[in-house]
């Protein structure tokens, strides 16, 4: 990953605002079925419903806000998304009305689908020559700051439910102003004239050469990133209600998402074991979903809670490199000026994935057996699989055929 002085300074500055926001985050998720049902007094499935909702808003922005980023600006996007959010927290903390609450939890998802691909790609822009290590870094902060904001929430949702939503208003005016410190800083391109970010970084890694038709090979790589988050969100719903069934207590449940964030947190050197065995990002991602695969597979094997932590541990050694790896090769294929939209397609396809997961876990898991459903969805892993190794391949064919074409039309 190279030595930490050798980070910039803004990249730095980055990660801790990505850790306050996903913190600020943190703050409203895990306790929405809990509001919906206690305060609200709605159903479980009505929460169920509602979530749909959040997650479809952060669809829509992660592909809206990746326009804006790039067409609009990235501080006119950021600003006037962070102050949404806040005004759309404010207003959660200040009506307890089902219908306010749940048109606000819809904004609140599409803020946050501008905001997380508007993080990574200001990483991609911050330091175009770190690569992988600085998305890694991005990738690291945020979920520092998810597990930071899991555990303040419950304590602070005991003393109110109202001051979670407030203060995720805080943590959103404290990242605006970090936002601005970090962009105001600009300088005239000498060529046209117009304002814009400059900076001088010293190079760590080459800069790959952007794809002839990256559209074509980022459609394959979201694909694949879909069906790998089709199976991840199944520790998050299905899972959770099978280990209970089991007789597996919540808190125990739990802590297997404790143990998530301190591997994710402390494992980056075995991370780093990992990469020497697939030094190209390729070999990576299509490592990490076979990792995902394996996990699946030991779940059909076992009940017992000893299993249900080394499918964890195991799963989560995958995501340490399939998540960040993803956004590291949408960033090389991004031209100039395209970085907010692909990462916004990336994050979209994560969100289609979160979005289609539990459904589609919940009908294989009544409909059939948890080994069934767990079958499925290591073959979906491995499906994902085939689409990480074939995305660039895919890529040169269609390269070689326009090509040929050309050439032909030459000796005409």
């Amino acid at each position: 990953m190279g030595s930490l002085r050798a980070y910039p300074r803004k990249i730095w500055m980055l990660a801790a605002t990505g850790i306050l926001y996903a913190t600020g985050m943190a703050f409203i998720w895990p306790m929405v079925t809990i509001y919906i049902h206690d305060v609200l007094g709605k159903s479980l499935s009505v929460a169920g419903m509602l979530l749909v909702f959040n997650q479809g808003g952060f669809l829509t922005g992660s592909l809206v806000g990746g326009l804006l980023f790039d067409r609009w600006g990235k501080l006119r996007t950021i600003v006037a998304t962070t102050v949404l959010g806040a005004v759309v927290a404010i207003i959660m903390g200040s009506w307890q009305n089902f219908y306010v609450y749940g048109a606000m939890l819809a904004l609140n998802g599409f803020c946050s689908g501008v905001m997380y691909p508007a993080i990574y790609a200001l990483t991609t822009i911050i330091w175009k020559e770190g690569g992988r290590t600085a998305l890694n870094m991005t990738y690291v902060a945020i979920n520092v700051g998810v597990a930071v904001g899991s555990a303040l929430c419950g304590i602070v949702a005991e003393l109110s439910f109202t001051w979670t939503f407030y203060g995720n208003a805080i943590l959103y005016g404290i990242v605006l102003v970090m936002f601005i410190a970090m962009l105001r800083n600009r300088q005239e391109s000498p060529a046209t004239g117009a304002k814009e970010e400059i900076y001088t970084i010293e190079p760590i890694e080459p800069v790959p050469v952007p794809a002839k038709r990256p559209w074509v090979t980022l459609g394959m790589l979201c694909f694949g990133l879909i069906v790998c988050w089709i199976a991840y969100v199944q520790w998050q719903t299905v899972i959770a209600t099978y280990m209970s069934s089991l007789g597996i207590s919540l808190s125990s449940y739990s802590m297997l998402w404790t143990i998530n964030g301190l591997l994710i947190l402390v494992g980056q050197p075995l991370t780093k074991w990992l990469i020497r065995f697939a030094s190209d990002v390729k070999q990576q991602i299509v490592l990490g979903s076979i990792i995902f695969a394996c996990s699946m597979l030991l779940l059909t094997q076992t009940t017992s809670y000893t299993g249900f932590l080394a499918g964890m541990i195991i799963m989560t050694l995958g995501e340490m490199l399939v998540w960040p790896g993803v956004p590291t090769i949408a960033a090389r294929l991004a031209p100039p000026g395209k970085e907010g939209q692909f990462q916004g397609m990336v994050s979209g396809a994560s969100s289609a994935g979160r979005m289609v997961g539990p459904a589609l876990g919940a009908v294989l898991f009544e409909s059939f057996s948890a080994s069934v459903l767990f079958l499925a969805m290591a073959l979906l892993c491995l499906l994902g699989a085939v689409c990480f190794y074939s995305h660039d391949r895919l890529r040169r064919r269609t390269s070689e055929n326009g090509n040929s074409i050309q050439a032909k039309t030459e000796s005409f």
